[in-house]
Formats: C-alpha cells, sequence, structure tokens
C-alpha cells in the first residue's frame, strides 16, 4: 500500500491460484491411480482459474495475463494427460 491510500494494481489472484494448481495437478498426475482422481479437479480448475485471471489482467490493464495463460496451459497439459491415461487403462484392463 502506498503512502497516498492507494494501492497498486497486481497480479489477479485467480491467475496466481490457477498456476499453484496447475503444477499441483501435474505432480498428482504423476502418481499412479490415486493421482489421476485429484489431479483432474485441480486441473480443470487451474484451467478455469486461469481463464478467469486473463480476463480480469486484460479488463483492468493489470499485469497477470501471461500468468494466467501459464496457469491454464498447465491445466491443459495435466488434463490432456489424465484423460490419456484413463484412456489407456480402459484400452488395456489389466
Amino acid at each position: 500500500m502506498d503512502d497516498d491510500g492507494t494501492s497498486r494494481p497486481g497480479t489477479p489472484r485467480s491467475a496466481e491460484w490457477a498456476v499453484a494448481l496447475g503444477v499441483a495437478g501435474l505432480a498428482c498426475a504423476l502418481v499412479p491411480i490415486v493421482g489421476d482422481w485429484l489431479a483432474a479437479p485441480l486441473s480443470v480448475a487451474a484451467i478455469v482459474l486461469g481463464s478467469l485471471g486473463i480476463h480480469v489482467a486484460e479488463r483492468d490493464g493489470r499485469p497477470g495475463t501471461v500468468r494466467g495463460l501459464v496457469g491454464a496451459m498447465i491445466g491443459v497439459v495435466t488434463l490432456g494427460a489424465v484423460l490419456f491415461s484413463l484412456a489407456a487403462k480402459i484400452g488395456h484392463p489389466a
């Protein structure tokens, strides 16, 4: 907070959370069986929050567009990995 009582606009929290949830989802995707069920909702949340962060950053002229994009892209990659893993398990039953 500045001395005159105004705050400088920073990165939207949704963009920061998108990166954090995307990385957490990616880490969970590396764990067999149980990780898929944790990674899927985390990746969807990263995609949604990343998109929201991009929108807020562009609307308000704040930094954070790239951070929101990175979070959403990590979420997309993680969701793709989870779907591929689930499809492989269905296609090749043990």
